[in-house]
């Protein structure tokens, strides 16, 4: 059996750095937004405990009454 040399077909992207740069700056972006509905699913499943309504779970964690 032949053994295949897999680097003979591999091309380096020029543009890889850029795109990494990119995808970090996304990811990094995405941290608040998934901070802010961890706290907003944490309080529903605390209210929907005592409530047993999830709209008015959902509506008080929104700051209704």
């Amino acid at each position: 059996m032949p053994k295949l040399n897999w680097l003979k077909g591999l091309r380096l992207n020029i543009h890889a750095p850029g795109t990494g740069f990119a995808l970090i700056v996304l990811a990094l972006t995405q941290i608040p937004v998934a901070l802010k509905t961890s706290a907003e699913i944490y309080c529903i499943e605390k209210l929907w405990g005592t409530t047993r309504s999830t709209v008015a779970a959902v509506q008080r964690c929104n700051g209704g009454q």
